[in-house]
């Protein structure tokens, strides 16, 4: 989870409180989803939450506290001006979206700068990875001459001077021998093109994601902030956005947000966007989930208290939540804000009323007797992903099938989800060929699915036991006494019966059946499919769905 920093004195500045000790300070801080580290003077370090991103720097955590000892409660304030800032942006293949804002009427100090700094950084390691999908960028917007332009520039033609630079530097230097270019300039190279922001004189502010310049640089007379928020995602870029205004701004004296008109490709709007988002809240579904019985006053102040608005409906409450909040996605996100605000140390303790006691699942009792089973019959228990690849799922054995596929792969390694687990035993066998004296005997327990159109989801799950033998001598005979041993193993009368697979030999096939339900196979595989996994002696392979024989 993000770890950050910052001054004891500046918090108590921008909340107005001062905190008689340590204690105080810890407690307070603790009831933020967090953890305070350390408090060494005046340097706390405090380990915070991924999913409360508004709290990775000191004003939002002010913020926060300040609805909790009622300093401010509900939506915070903000007046919001359009003075016509205009910014064009252009088509950016590899980074489309861009959103912006500006925080007038700021008092900056070093310290505000530096958590200006680890917010961005925060973010930038938890929402953007690492600047590949998003990128923020600050600038004094009174040195900036609008309309601004985002597009793509080439990199000969890029000429400024980067951050803490006292010259002037070609796009390819910024790129290729700055400590930030050789950090992520992958990112902002496009066909020997990147990024940019410039202003209506030819300035350029930043290449994108790489440095902003030396010329725009927020210091601590500058009195208002542009934001730039660059993405691969609309949403994310605004609701980023939404977090850096809302924490900036309780560093502003007037709590003014300058509009910013995007034209843009995909859309022309005002930017920031920062309408409240609305979730409709019962009285009795707060005191169902914490076992309290709070009246409805009593449920509006803690609402209150955690910075939302509340509009009364009877029984049923209107929420009213600031974009800065965007962890907040169901009712119950709402129920711990209210749980938070009441403290959770003071909600009675009490063993919840059941009838039996807490026991292992039946099935994977049975597993595990299985395993221990298979490991006293000689195997060796190995585990896969369940998520792999047509080439080795169908192409090496020469068994064409529907799958279940992924839409959009990231890698080519897993495309798609297993239905059986022998051909990835025969993945692992091959690895380890080097090191196979005499017999190798693996096995594998684990899940498998498969298309099913009697099912409500489309797909059918199974539990089921693959194991493989393969040695210069081994048959079929081998895998059928494993078999055996299993099925005796729990009384169970089976009946291998010859079927077809086109992975396996013919006659050397079996389907196995109890009854009349067929609960998986054994098979001799062909040669053909046995090189093409890069393997020389002969293979015997099974399959059990032990989920059908726990139904026997």
């Amino acid at each position: 989870m993000p770890v950050i920093t910052f001054k004891r004195s500046d918090l108590e500045g921008l909340l107005g409180k001062y905190f008689s000790g340590d204690e105080e300070l810890i407690a307070a801080l603790n009831r933020l989803k967090g953890e305070v580290e350390g408090v060494s003077g005046d340097d706390v370090t405090f380990e915070v939450t991924h999913d409360r991103p508004d709290l990775f720097s000191v004003e939002g955590i002010a913020r926060a506290l300040k609805g909790l000892f009622k300093v401010e409660v509900g939506l915070p304030k903000f007046n919001v001006v359009n003075n016509g800032f205009k910014l064009i942006a252009e088509e950016v293949p590899n980074r489309p979206y861009i959103m912006m804002g500006i925080v007038r009427d700021l008092r900056l100090s070093d310290e505000a700068i530096k958590q200006m700094i680890q917010l961005q950084e925060k973010l930038h390691a938890t929402y953007g990875r690492d600047r590949r999908k998003m990128a923020i960028g600050f600038y004094d917007a009174d040195k900036i001459k609008q309309p601004l332009t985002y597009r793509l520039e080439r990199l000969d033609a890029i000429k400024y001077r980067p951050l803490d630079s006292d010259r002037e530097m070609s796009g390819s230097e910024v790129v290729e021998s700055t400590e930030k270019g050789r950090l992520y300039g992958k990112y902002a190279v496009y066909d020997g093109k990147a990024p940019i922001l410039i202003d209506s004189e030819g300035k350029i502010l930043v290449i994108i994601p790489v440095l902003g310049s030396e010329d725009f640089k927020v210091t601590e007379r500058t009195r208002n902030a542009l934001i730039d928020v660059t993405a691969t995602d609309l949403k994310l870029a605004k609701s980023i956005l939404a977090v850096l205004v809302y924490n900036l701004l309780e560093r502003s004296s007037s709590k003014t947000v300058e509009i910013v008109n995007v034209n843009a490709p995909w859309g022309n709007l005002e930017s920031p966007m920062l309408n409240p988002i609305e979730f409709k809240l019962s009285i009795n579904f707060v005191n169902e989930y914490l076992g309290l019985n709070l009246s409805k006053d009593d449920i509006v102040n803690y609402l209150l208290a955690s910075r939302h608005d509340v509009i009364d409906y009877g029984e049923e409450l209107i929420v009213k939540i600031a974009p800065y909040r965007f962890n907040v996605l169901h009712s119950v996100d709402l129920v711990e804000d209210i749980a938070v605000a009441y403290g959770y140390e003071n909600i009675p303790r009490e063993l919840p009323s059941q009838p039996i006691k807490g026991a292992r699942d039946g099935l994977s009792v049975f597993t595990d007797f299985v395993r221990d089973l298979m490991i006293g019959l000689g195997f060796q228990e190995v585990l896969n992903y369940m998520m792999s690849n047509k080439d080795v799922m169908i192409r090496r054995t020469m068994n064409q099938r529907e799958l279940v596929e992924v839409e959009n792969p990231k890698s080519e390694l897993y495309t798609v989800i297993r239905d059986h687990i022998w051909p990835q035993l025969m993945e692992v066998a091959a690895r380890n060929k080097a090191l196979i004296e005499g017999i190798l005997k693996i096995f594998e327990v684990g899940y498998v699915i498969s298309p099913s159109q009697n099912s409500e989801v489309g797909v059918k799950e199974d539990l089921v036991l693959s194991y493989l033998i393969s040695g210069p001598e081994i048959t079929l005979t081998d895998g059928l006494s494993v078999l055996k041993s299993l099925m005796a193993s729990q009384g169970i009368n089976y009946l291998p019966k010859p079927c077809e697979n086109s992975s396996g030999l013919i006659e050397r096939t079996a389907c196995i059946y109890v009854g009349d339900k067929n609960i998986g196979f054994i098979m001799e595989l062909r040669p053909d499919v046995i090189v093409s996994f890069g393997l020389e002696y002969p293979v015997v392979v099974s399959e059990i769905r032990l989920s059908e024989i726990m139904g026997l």
